[in-house]
């Protein structure tokens, strides 16, 4: 959001350059309820809606071509109207003669507009239409294109009246997810031009003047269109980092729209248009929510561990297929105790709503394993909070070959043991905790961590330990991982797989806790290599980060056409991603290539880690 909101004011050129996503604009402050004073609209006689003029255009005569918007530089569909700024002159927008950083195809900008009204109208129901209750019964939304390489995306709306837009060219290179999220904002603004009192959440949560759920909302109602997004973007990596945080907390605004689908999964689609219709200020979303469901405090803590045990998977219909390729990358970090448990760290400590999914190492089937789980208050190296308020809730998910979901009884209280049966054909384990206070608060928007609620815990394990903390225990020693890969053959993407190292035996074999890797081997400890055909070592990266692209021999070369493959792995997730140079593989072939770790420890002492890979193209 923008000017309504001056917290995200401040924070919007950092936030945008992170994610490329634009903010609300033109809208009133916070706190201020003001009745619908519009001004006389000029009428397109061609359409039965027509076109609002902002108080600020009072003295602009759309009719006059000279304006700075003019209906000589304007395009219109069923709700919408472009306008484009006066530097096209007498070109299209997109015609040829106009330079190719500043073209906008209007006709398609129109058409995706009008499939984002229809969204948010028909389907998620951000206003009423015919019923006499919306200002868009009367006049069209607005967009306004300015002739301009500055990024600019911007929604919001006028006047308390009619939802709008501010764009440059290059949001619609092409029309997509951008515009999408705009005219979410565009909508969300115009919940309170309708509505007016209490509602569209024009207020900041927790006492202050901020709140990230315009972004939150946004984020989800583009993805309603482009779900694929949602995972794929840069924002799904911010929320694997902050996951952890309260739901509504402003360090990852655009990145916290999962809730948005577990709440439409469980109450139907138009449910985010309700809390946004139907909350009530100072009301938080959350607290929204509650009213309007009709659960209590209790209630709603054992929801947010359902949702969060749904997150390890993606468990949801709506994001379930999207989601496939990205479990298990939420992130946790523990210190070992004197006593063997583990205790969450300050950077990774669940909020409340917040959460943590914790990966098992994976025993047989049959074995029970059990957690002992102690909850913390008010211990050196967290924030303080009501101690009496304290509570979390904590279960086991595993996840079947078949892609089956096993969930394990919900269990709560401040010093518990809980155990579960692993059961046949299971292919992951994980642990799940999530902060549940027994009283609710609103989180505030201030930029500041220290006096965010937390809710720390330690767990030991038996019959399983978290992936990343093995018991180091033995000497280092050399070790070899073997993989069949499988992936078909693309004559025109770098498509391919990944593959997960066992962390466990990685660590085993050198001693290290293997959630330790990464640093280690940004100091250097572990150096990264390819293993050429002739068993030497190749310290030269050519991929992204610890990556090689290899020829169909599996010798190292730069990225082009002597290339066939490479190969590049993730410190943090202890995994590989693989693929392939378009066209340069072949179906029914089979290819071989190996990378390596060496670990330099005591000095002068060194094991390895050999990775040997045989892809099987289809």
């Amino acid at each position: 959001m923008k000017s309504i909101l001056y917290k995200i004011l401040m924070l919007f050129i950092v936030s945008f350059l992170l994610i490329s996503q634009g903010c609300s604009k033109k809208m009133n402050n916070l706190n201020e309820e003001l009745p619908i004073q519009p001004t006389e609209p000029s009428v397109d006689n061609n359409d039965s809606l027509k076109i609002y003029k902002p108080k600020e255009f009072a003295g602009m005569d759309y009719n006059n071509k000279d304006s700075k918007w003019a209906y000589a530089r304007s395009r219109q569909s069923e709700h919408f109207i472009v306008f484009w700024g006066a530097s096209y002159g007498k070109n299209d927008p997109n015609a040829s003669t106009v330079p190719e950083a500043y073209r906008v195809d209007i006709d398609d900008l129109l058409a995706k507009a009008e499939q984002f009204y229809q969204l948010n109208i028909t389907t998620l129901k951000f206003a009423e239409r015919k019923m006499n209750r919306s200002n868009l019964d009367k006049y069209k939304m607005m967009i306004f294109v300015h002739y301009t390489t500055d990024w600019m995306a911007y929604g919001g709306g006028y006047d308390d009246t009619i939802g709008a837009l501010w764009i440059n060219p290059a949001t619609c290179k092409p029309v997509g997810a951008v515009i999408a999220h705009e005219i979410g904002h565009s909508f969300q603004y115009q919940v309170f031009a309708d509505l007016k009192g209490g509602h569209g959440f024009r207020y900041g949560f927790g006492g202050k003047n901020g709140n990230g759920f315009w972004e939150q909302t946004a984020q989800w109602q583009a993805y309603q269109t482009y779900p694929d997004q949602a995972f794929s973007g840069h924002d799904f990596t911010v929320y694997t980092e902050n996951y952890y945080r309260h739901i509504h907390h402003e360090k990852y605004r655009y990145a916290s729209y999962f809730i948005h689908w577990y709440w439409a999964n469980k109450h139907g689609i138009d449910m985010i248009g309700r809390i946004w219709r139907e909350a009530l200020k100072p009301e938080d979303p959350v607290q929204a929510y509650m009213r309007i469901t009709g659960i209590n405090v209790n209630q709603f803590n054992s929801e947010i561990y359902e949702a969060a045990t749904r997150f390890v998977t993606w468990d949801l219909n709506s994001i379930r297929e999207y989601g496939k390729n990205y479990i298990g990358k939420l992130t946790t970090k523990f210190t070992r105790q004197s006593n063997g448990s583990l205790r969450v760290t300050y950077d990774r400590c669940p909020g409340t709503t917040g959460y943590n999914v914790i990966p098992l190492d994976l025993p047989a089937a049959g074995t029970k394993v059990t957690t002992s789980f102690k909850g913390l208050t008010n211990v050196p190296g967290f924030n303080t909070v009501d101690p009496t308020r304290s509570g979390w809730r904590y279960g086991y998910v595993a996840l079947l070959k078949d892609g089956t979901r096993v969930y394990g009884e919900m269990a709560q209280g401040a010093d518990n043991e809980v155990s579960f049966t692993v059961p046949v054909n299971c292919s992951n384990l994980w642990f799940v905790v999530t902060g549940a206070p027994t009283v609710y608060e609103p989180h505030a928007w201030d930029d500041v961590d220290t006096n965010d609620e937390q809710w720390p815990y330690e767990v030991k394990f038996t019959n399983t330990t978290a992936i990343g903390y093995n018991d180091v225990i033995s000497q280092p020693k050399d070790i070899t991982f073997n993989y069949d890969v499988s992936f078909a053959a693309d004559a025109a993407l770098y498509s391919g797989t990944k593959v997960n190292v066992n962390a466990t035996q990685l660590g085993e074999a050198f001693a290290i806790s293997s959630a330790d890797l990464a640093d280690l081997m940004t100091s250097g400890k572990i150096k990264f290599y390819a293993v050429e055909s002739n068993g030497s070592l190749n310290p030269n990266n050519t991929a992204t980060g610890y990556g090689h692209w290899f020829t169909e021999k599996g010798n190292v070369t730069q990225w082009g056409a002597a290339s066939a493959f490479f190969s590049e792995f993730n410190a943090g997730t202890i995994g590989f991603s693989i693929g392939q140079y378009p066209g340069a593989l072949t179906a029914g072939q089979k290819y071989t290539f190996k990378q390596a770790m060496v670990y330099n420890y005591n000095g002068t002492k060194t094991v390895q880690a050999t990775f040997v890979f045989t892809l099987n193209i289809k």
